[in-house]
């Protein structure tokens, strides 16, 4: 009975430490919230640097509510990021390691812009890219409150970017916000993990035979 309190402590442990290890190669979105550089409080900035996001064209950061674009109530901290359709169409990106190759969850918040009496909108559909490869599609509706979007995807271990992205073809002055972008790690398969720590426990069980 003791040995087989021994074998089943250590199948517990060795199982624990594998999913510990798993999550610790967790995916970082870094500065996923948009709060650097911080901006005065009710202001705007197109292209700005020191983001850790590259941003082109009409795309940028917003302490809420931004002056003229009329924004929401950051849901995390005070800032967020924005996509513009008018004159140049905006686009935001990041180069992001993944650890492990599998598929993945993304996730983020986004919000449309009021409609400001003189033309501009929150109507604006976007893409979401992984390098070159759409992963994802959405259109924002004005005045759309903060609402959560998961899309999944796959991809190769390494250094891959991310990018958000106004649609081709998308016309007028349209405004998307975007806040909290995360990405959460594959779950190991059960299976996978039995094969990953089986033969620890066959050397547990021969040394207590």
């Amino acid at each position: 009975m003791k040995q087989v309190t021994q074998y089943a402590r250590a199948v517990m442990v060795i199982g624990i430490w594998l999913c510990a290890v798993w999550q610790s190669s967790a995916q970082t979105v870094t500065n996923g919230s948009f709060e650097l550089p911080a901006l005065p409080s009710n202001s705007f900035s197109y292209d700005p640097t020191g983001a850790t996001w590259l941003f082109t064209a009409n795309s940028g950061i917003i302490n809420a509510p931004g002056g003229g674009f009329f924004g929401p109530t950051a849901p995390d901290g005070n800032q967020y990021a924005f996509l513009q359709s008018a004159t140049s169409p905006g686009a935001f990106s990041e180069s992001i390691n993944f650890t492990l190759a599998g598929t993945y969850q993304l996730s983020y918040l986004v919000a449309g812009r009021s409609d400001d009496g003189f033309g501009a909108t929150g109507n604006l559909s976007y893409e979401i890219l992984l390098d070159s490869a759409v992963i994802a599609t959405d259109t924002t509706d004005t005045a759309q409150p903060f609402t959560t979007q998961l899309f999944q995807f796959s991809t190769t271990a390494g250094n891959h970017t991310l990018s958000f992205e106004v649609a081709p073809g998308s016309t007028g002055d349209n405004t998307a916000f975007f806040d909290r972008v995360a990405i959460q790690v594959p779950e190991p398969a059960t299976g996978l993990l039995f094969l990953a720590f089986a033969p620890f426990v066959c050397a547990i069980r021969r040394r207590n035979q």
